[in-house]
């Protein structure tokens, strides 16, 4: 094996190939021909490739698995650039701006840090409907409006309004902007403003319930907290509240992801134990969707439920789990459908953890069972340094900072994070009861020291260090591919691993100069 890649991915190149294909439709933001002409050519190439080794496996000289991944590569590159170029295109159309009459229904309300700012979809302006989501952020004398507009109801106005562009002038995509389908923002008075009351849609309903049941046995502070962190909605936080948990490193606990998802799947797991695989594992999927759909297929959960997905499909067949193939489909399959997450930032955090996992938790794990670690403890280091190496280039991007004990504070507290979540999720069955929404004070109680622990660890002078990086910065992630342990390189690779981190430690010290 010496100097060779130990178990190759099939799926790693369908995901260069997707990515590379997302560069071209980056590149057709910017330039239509230029991007159309290299969009064209890589497609070409992959759907060569695939020719060639088709041809080669009906000549009996090549694995199906190349065939079948170059084939793959080459309907999702097609998907991509086709959905990435009308998303582009559409965009381009409803860049809107100066006065115009407004009617929309409210579908978001966010008050996070004393703020309020309303979303309206079902966009009308000037008479004509639009597509995507008008900000709009009231006035802070105006606030008073707040008690009388609800989720669902529509808002009539005029207003100047400033479209988002997708692509920005300084060669940025507006990966927030994408996700969130804002596409307009405004600022206006509460006079004006004509109001027609209406009822949420079923799953807005959903959602004013759950926050209702929370907030009224949890108190506000503390019901929103558990709120967010059942459904990533950190819009009702009480001020500074999120700018804490993440200064202190457990951001990530109210942006659902593939934590939230782990989570879910073992109480699943422990509820249907009894049952069969072939019936439990089907009732999971299903169960996955519906929370998906609830959260709005946000990007770190629907990896997170794709890699399950595939988890469950092989464990069925009898094949072996494995988790970077698993992340390379998620990978290449959202991008099919979603090619701007490439430039969002919660989208390529969550992937950056899982790749930090599967290229370094192995290795670390064995470095510190070998020096005396128990292995539960060895197993914690390296799940939660990996995860913290592989964010760091996003994280230094998008937010031009790192969080110094991040790494040490989800070792000791994701045993307790993963308490008060169960805790939540069980009690809230029982809290429908008549007279038994009491329960939930225990999640409340389980919550409060986790909330003083966050608070404290923020407070902490250097916690977080300033680390702005540009987009090279991801050259990182090839580099820490080869320093892991899918390149087996013999008594060299101690060596190359060395040599590998050093290389990332001058990418991003060059660019954060």
């Amino acid at each position: 094996m010496n100097g060779k890649i130990l178990n190759f991915r099939a799926f790693i190149i369908v995901a260069l190939f997707v990515m590379s294909t997302v560069l071209c439709v980056y590149c057709y933001a910017y330039s239509k021909v230029a991007g159309i002409i290299v969009g064209v050519l890589c497609i070409i190439a992959c759907g060569g490739f695939a020719a060639l080794f088709i041809y080669r496996f009906i000549r009996n000289r090549s694995r199906l698995v190349v065939a079948i991944s170059f084939s793959l590569a080459t309907v999702l590159c097609i998907c991509a650039f086709s959905i990435g170029t009308v998303t582009v295109d559409g965009w381009e159309r409803g860049m809107i701006s100066g006065y115009r009459s407004v009617s929309g229904r409210v579908c978001d309300i966010d008050t996070q840090s004393g703020r309020y700012v309303l979303f309206l979809d079902d966009l009308v302006l000037n008479g004509k409907a639009e597509s995507g989501i008008l900000r709009v952020k009231v006035a802070a004398e105006d606030q008073n409006i707040a008690d009388t507009v609800r989720i669902g109801d529509t808002l009539q106005f005029g207003a100047f309004i400033k479209a988002v562009p997708l692509a920005t002038e300084s060669g940025k995509i507006d990966g927030s902007a994408y996700r969130t389908d804002v596409r307009y923002t405004t600022s206006v008075s509460s006079d004006g403003i004509v109001q027609k009351f209406g009822k949420p849609r079923l799953l807005e309903r959903f959602g004013i319930a759950l926050r209702s049941k929370l907030t009224d046995n949890m108190g506000e502070k503390y019901g929103n907290i558990a709120f967010s962190m059942l459904t990533g909605d950190k819009h009702g936080l009480s001020a500074g509240v999120f700018d804490y948990f993440s200064a202190a490193g457990l951001g990530h606990i109210m942006a659902v992801s593939g934590l939230h998802i782990g989570f879910l799947v073992l109480i699943l797991n422990f509820v249907l134990k009894k049952v069969g695989k072939k019936i439990r594992y089907p009732i999971i999927a299903v169960l996955l969707f519906a929370y998906m759909v609830f959260v709005d297929f946000s990007p770190s959960v629907v990896r997170a439920v794709i890699m399950v997905y595939i988890s469950g499909i092989g464990i069925l067949l009898g094949g072996r789990r494995d988790l970077l193939s698993s992340l390379l489909c998620a990978f290449s399959l959202i991008l099919a459908v979603k090619p701007f997450y490439l430039f969002e930032a919660g989208f390529l955090l969550s992937f950056g953890a899982l790749f930090g996992i599967a290229v370094f938790s192995g290795i670390i794990r064995r470095f510190t069972v070998k020096h005396g670690a128990p292995k539960k403890l060895g197993s914690a280091i390296g799940g939660s340094l990996s995860a913290t190496i592989g964010i760091l280039p996003a994280e230094a991007y998008f937010f031009g900072s790192v969080h110094l004990l991040s790494f040490f504070v989800n070792i000791f507290l994701l045993p307790y994070i993963s308490v008060v979540f169960i805790s939540i999720v069980c009690l809230l069955p029982i809290s429908v009861i008549p007279n038994c929404g009491a329960v939930l004070t225990a999640s409340k109680y389980l919550l409060m020291p986790l909330d003083y622990a966050a608070y404290g660890i923020a407070h902490i002078p250097y916690i977080v260090i300033s680390l702005k990086s540009a987009w090279a910065v991801f050259l990182c992630y090839p580099v820490m591919f080869v320093a892991g342990e899918h390149v087996m390189l013999g008594k060299s690779k101690t060596a190359v691993s060395w040599y590998s981190l050093a290389v990332c430690a001058i990418i991003i010290a060059v660019c954060a100069l």
